[in-house]
């Protein structure tokens, strides 16, 4: 009886331990890659040069696994600080958007393993920061925030690219200055202020002169006229009378003339008629031989 207790045991021990292994080793064949993801094989902790694709992939239980690297688009912010061209210190907030390049992602693991953010990304934008703030003085930063911005996006384009890693945006979300530099920006902002309001007045002055000016040439442009037109028209006034007693002293002298001529004739008159009339030959009357009864 024993016996066979003990053979029933070893029969069913025996599927139950197979079962059992079968449950632990066939979950270990397979692994899957997520989406948006690319899949490093690992054999014995040795990278193999070649991505996997999102979905699920064979492997050796035990022997293989496989590492998940995420390649879509993530967002890393952090603060830092640097030097401006004037040597003021310039602390900034900046945002990163990267994803990893598909095809380099099993070279990025090989490097650097999963913590590439902290082993390159961070490293590489300190870097930059550094390096494009020592290109603008601390105003120019303020001034040209979007150039600056840009310029340290390429910068970090350009450096990361080489190794596997997209930018896809840059932000600067904060620049912060020392105390006395912001005290010192303020007032230049008054003493601004103060210029261009002294320079609207002045301007706002001359304006106003030039304007009495020109209404004061134009008052003196029509008192001139108004002189002009009264002496012309006094002049007229004068020519007019004087032209009237031009011509009156001319008809008294005409009179004068006409008078004095019969007066002196009548004066001067022997009391004889003259001898002939008319012109021509045929047109003389001799007068004498008339009165004396001649033809």
């Amino acid at each position: 009886m024993k016996n066979t207790s003990l053979q029933f045991l070893r029969r069913l021990i025996l599927p139950l331990v197979l079962v059992m292994l079968v449950l632990i080793i066939l979950p270990n064949c397979f692994a899957t890659v997520p989406v948006g993801s690319t899949g490093i094989m690992l054999t014995m902790g040795k990278v193999e040069d070649t991505a996997l694709s999102e979905g699920m992939h064979f492997k050796l239980p035990f022997v293989q696994r496989i590492v998940s690297m995420d390649n879509r688009v993530k967002k890393l912010e952090l603060s830092t600080e640097a030097f401006s061209k004037d040597i003021q210190t310039v602390s900034a907030t900046l945002a990163v958007n990267y994803r990893l390049q598909t095809e380099k992602t099993f070279a990025i693991y090989k490097s650097t393993g999963t913590a590439y953010e902290d082993n390159l990304i961070v490293p590489a934008t300190h870097e930059v920061l550094k390096s494009v703030c020592a290109q603008y003085t601390a105003e120019e930063l303020i001034s040209k925030r979007a150039e600056s911005s840009d310029m340290m996006r390429d910068e970090l384009d350009a450096k990361l690219s080489l190794i596997g890693i997209s930018i896809t945006d840059f932000n600067i979300i904060d620049f912060d200055f020392s105390d006395e530099f912001i005290s010192a920006v303020e007032s230049k902002q008054v003493a601004e202020q103060l210029k261009k309001k002294a320079a609207t007045e002045n301007e706002t002055a001359i304006a106003q002169a030039e304007r009495e000016k020109q209404v004061s040439i134009k008052q003196s442009e029509a008192e001139a006229e108004r002189v002009r037109i009264a002496a012309e028209a006094e002049a007229n006034a004068v020519k007019l009378a004087a032209d009237a007693e031009a011509y009156r002293l001319q008809k008294i002298n005409e009179q004068l003339s006409e008078k004095t001529i019969f007066n002196t004739l009548a004066e001067n008159w022997d009391g004889k008629l003259p001898g002939v009339l008319g012109t021509g030959a045929t047109g003389i009357l001799n007068l004498d031989s008339a009165a004396n009864g001649m033809p």
